[in-house]
């Protein structure tokens, strides 16, 4: 007859349960600091070198996003800047104010004074080469440009985007006000062939939509004024409209920087268009 093998016991099962054989790990409590974050500073305060391509400090993109999503909020220090340049908050100054020291002191309670300066210096002080921010109220630039549209009350306005990505872009404004809108009314805009050389390249045509609309944003739903085209340096296009003759134009090109040919390449400088 078989019998059951005995399970053998440890000695410490009759024990009593030791609580100060456990290894205790105390947890640090961060101190968290009175710190105020430091005060705004200007652009030369930016320690990397400027890459050219006509990119400008983060900062100063950030000083115009201040303006249009939080209007009589003054960032009093760098941290705040950003803070208000990336989202609109609701309330009276002192309430906002309030809403940053409160956010301020966990991200310092988190991971220190030190670490947060830092990566708000980090943004601020990169070279950006920005595609869609439009000019300013009464902003005057050699790359700004505006041309009436004929039998409209209209104009389409083109300012630079990206230069390295050679991207221009395109809004509608009110010939009377510079306002800008949104699609004041019907209308296709395609890219064509380039009219003086149609038989170079491919002979494609391409319809153009905002880059909102691109992005899945409904026509409705676009901000007041927000609207905009990205196009490319040298791009012809074509605006047409129902019952109307269509409005044709060439985006300029803008001149690379140190685009210049190799020492060993020899330019010939023939004329590019005979009348």
């Amino acid at each position: 007859m078989k019998t059951k093998k005995a399970t053998r016991q440890s000695k410490a099962q009759n024990r009593p349960y030791d609580s100060s054989q456990r290894s205790r790990h105390t947890r640090v409590k961060r101190e968290v600091t009175t710190t105020v974050p430091s005060s705004i500073t200007t652009t030369s305060a930016s320690t990397k070198p400027n890459p050219g391509n006509g990119a400008a400090p983060f900062r100063e993109f950030a000083l115009q996003n201040v303006r249009s999503r939080n209007p009589g909020i003054e960032p009093r220090n760098d941290w705040e800047l950003l803070q208000l340049s990336s989202r609109s908050i609701k309330g009276t100054p002192a309430e906002v104010y309030a809403w940053l020291d409160a956010k301020y002191a966990r991200e310092v309670e988190r991971d220190g004074v030190e670490e947060v300066e830092w990566c708000v210096a980090e943004m601020l002080n990169t070279w950006m080469e920005p595609t869609g921010m439009k000019p300013r109220p009464g902003e005057v630039s050699k790359y700004v440009h505006v041309r009436p549209i004929p039998d409209s009350k209209y104009s389409i306005r083109l300012f630079p985007g990206s230069i390295s990505a050679a991207e221009y872009c395109m809004d509608f404004i009110d010939s009377a006000t510079g306002e800008p809108v949104n699609s004041p009314f019907e209308y296709e805009l395609w890219v064509v062939p380039d009219p003086d050389t149609p038989w170079l390249g491919m002979p494609m045509c391409q319809q153009m939509r905002s880059i909102e609309r691109i992005h899945g944003i409904k026509q409705e739903d676009i901000l007041p004024g927000h609207e905009k085209f990205i196009l490319r340096d040298g791009l012809t296009c074509v605006l047409n409209r129902p019952g109307k003759p269509g409005v044709r134009f060439t985006v300029p090109v803008r001149k690379q920087p140190d685009a210049k040919p190799p020492p060993e390449i020899h330019v010939l400088d023939f004329p590019k268009v005979i009348d």
